[in-house]
C-alpha cells in the first residue's frame, strides 16, 4: 500500500477516535500529523502541500468568525432572541418559534455559532417556563443544522462547495432556501410527534428563577449589525465570499473601535488549522491514488439518474457519519466534478451531507455543542439524538431530495 494512503487511512482513524486516542490527539493535531507526515515522506513536495491549502475557504470561515465574534459581544443575537422567545411561553408555539429562529439564524451565522448562543438562552427560558428542555434543546440543534444548508455561508462544508461548485451565494440561495424551508417544517411536525407528551409546562418549583435579560451594548450591536447586512450585500452582489468576508471583519475590527484581540481571541484557530491539515492529506492521497479514483469514477458513472441520485444520497448520508461531512466532501468533490450535470450533484451533495448532520450525537458539532452545553442541567446522550435523528434524517434527506429533484427536473437546476 502507498505510504500517503496509510498516512491517509491513519489520520481518519485519529479524527474518528478523537482524543479517545492512544495518544490522545484532537482533530486539529491528528490532521497536522497527518499533513506533516504527507511531506516528510515526500508524497506531497513543501510547494504542493501550500497549494493543496484552500486559502479562500480559510478566508472565509475566519472572516466569518470575527464577525460572529463582535456580533456576539454586542448581546445583539441573544437579546433579540431572548425578546422573541419571552413573549411566546406556550410549548407549542415556543417550538415551532425555536425550529424556524434556529433555523433561518444558521443560515446567516453558522451552524455552530447557534447553538453555542441558543443552548444556555433555551435553558434559562425553558426553567423560567416551567418546561422541559429536552425537546427544544434537540429542536435547537437539528434545525441549526438543517437551516445551514440553505447558504453557501452556513457550514463549512458548503462553503468548499461554493468554491469548488462555481454557485453564486445568491444562486445556491434561490434554490435552497424553499428547500430549507420544507425540511424545517417536517422538523417541527416530528418533534411535535415525537415529543407530544412532553409538551406540557413541568410543575414550577420554588427554586426556579427568572431568566436575566442579556445584556445589549447599543452602539457595537448597531455597528454590527450594519457590517453584517454589508457583508450580506456583497455576497448577493456576487462578491468574492473571501474577500468580502475579510473585509467584513476587518472594517468591524477598525469601527468597533475596542481591543481586537477580545474579538481575535474567540476565533476557532483550531478548527482552522484543522481544515488546513485536511486540505493536505486528501491531497496526498489523491495524489497517490489518482488511478484507483480515476477507476472508481469510470465505474460509477458520470452520468446523472434516478439510481445516481439515490446512490449518492445514501452514501452521502452514511459517508458522512463515518467518516464526518468535510473530509467526506472533499473526497467525493473529485467525482462531482466528473458528473454530466455536475451543478445539480454539489446542491445535492451538500443537502444530504449536511442533513446527515442530524444522524447521531457525533454527526455534527453543533450537536456535540447541545449535548455538552447542556450539563449539568440536562444530560442527552447518544440515544436522546438517535431517536430524534434517524426519523427527521430520513424523512428531511428524502423530502428534500425529492425537491432538489424537481427543481432540475423543471430546468431549474
Amino acid at each position: 500500500m502507498n505510504p500517503a494512503t496509510l498516512i491517509f487511512l491513519l489520520t481518519y482513524i485519529l479524527v474518528s477516535l478523537g482524543e479517545n486516542s492512544p495518544r490522545k490527539l484532537d482533530r486539529p493535531t491528528a490532521t497536522l500529523l497527518g499533513a506533516v507526515l504527507m511531506v516528510v515522506t515526500g508524497a506531497l513536495t513543501r510547494a504542493e502541500a501550500r497549494a493543496a491549502i484552500d486559502i479562500s475557504t480559510l478566508a472565509v470561515l475566519f472572516g466569518l468568525m470575527v464577525l460572529l465574534a463582535v456580533l456576539v459581544q454586542s448581546g445583539l443575537p441573544a437579546w433579540a432572541a431572548f425578546r422573541v422567545l419571552s413573549r411566546y411561553p406556550r410549548p407549542q408555539v415556543l417550538l415551532p418559534l425555536v425550529v424556524f429562529t434556529a433555523g433561518i439564524s444558521a443560515a446567516i451565522m453558522l451552524n455552530d455559532t447557534v447553538c453555542l448562543l441558543g443552548t444556555p438562552l433555551l435553558l434559562h427560558m425553558t426553567e423560567r417556563q416551567g418546561l422541559r428542555p429536552t425537546p427544544f434543546l434537540l429542536a435547537l440543534a437539528t434545525s441549526a443544522n438543517i437551516g445551514s444548508v440553505m447558504t453557501l455561508t452556513g457550514n463549512p462544508q458548503n462553503i468548499i462547495i461554493g468554491h469548488a461548485s462555481g454557485w453564486s451565494w445568491l444562486g445556491f440561495a434561490l434554490r435552497m432556501i424553499p428547500i430549507g424551508l420544507v425540511c424545517l417544517a417536517v422538523n417541527w411536525l416530528l418533534l411535535a410527534l415525537l415529543y407530544r407528551s412532553s409538551l406540557r409546562p413541568a410543575p414550577q418549583t420554588e427554586t426556579a428563577v427568572a431568566a436575566p435579560h442579556p445584556p445589549l451594548q447599543p452602539d457595537l450591536a448597531l455597528k454590527s449589525g450594519i457590517v453584517l447586512a454589508g457583508l450580506i450585500a456583497a455576497f448577493l452582489l456576487s462578491a468574492p465570499m473571501d474577500i468580502a468576508a475579510v473585509s467584513a471583519a476587518v472594517a468591524l475590527l477598525v469601527w468597533a473601535n475596542r481591543p481586537p484581540r477580545e474579538a481575535l481571541g474567540k476565533v476557532d484557530w483550531s478548527l482552522l488549522l484543522f481544515f488546513a491539515g485536511l486540505f493536505v492529506v486528501v491531497a496526498g492521497f489523491v495524489k497517490a491514488e489518482a488511478h484507483l479514483l480515476s477507476r472508481l469514477i469510470a465505474y460509477l458513472g458520470t452520468q446523472v439518474g434516478s439510481a445516481t441520485i439515490i446512490q449518492v444520497s445514501v452514501a452521502t448520508v452514511l459517508g458522512s457519519n463515518i467518516f464526518s461531512n468535510v473530509p467526506f466532501v472533499l473526497i467525493v468533490s473529485h467525482w462531482v466534478k466528473e458528473m454530466s450535470h455536475p451543478q445539480f450533484v454539489w446542491l445535492l451533495l451538500s443537502l444530504t451531507s449536511t442533513l446527515a448532520g442530524n444522524l447521531t450525537l457525533f454527526g455534527s458539532v453543533a450537536n456535540v455543542i447541545v449535548a455538552q452545553d447542556a450539563q449539568p442541567k440536562v444530560h442527552l446522550g447518544f440515544s436522546d439524538f438517535l431517536r430524534v435523528g434517524v426519523p427527521v434524517t430520513l424523512v428531511t434527506t428524502a423530502v428534500g431530495v425529492l425537491l432538489l429533484w424537481l427543481f432540475w427536473v423543471w430546468g431549474w437546476v
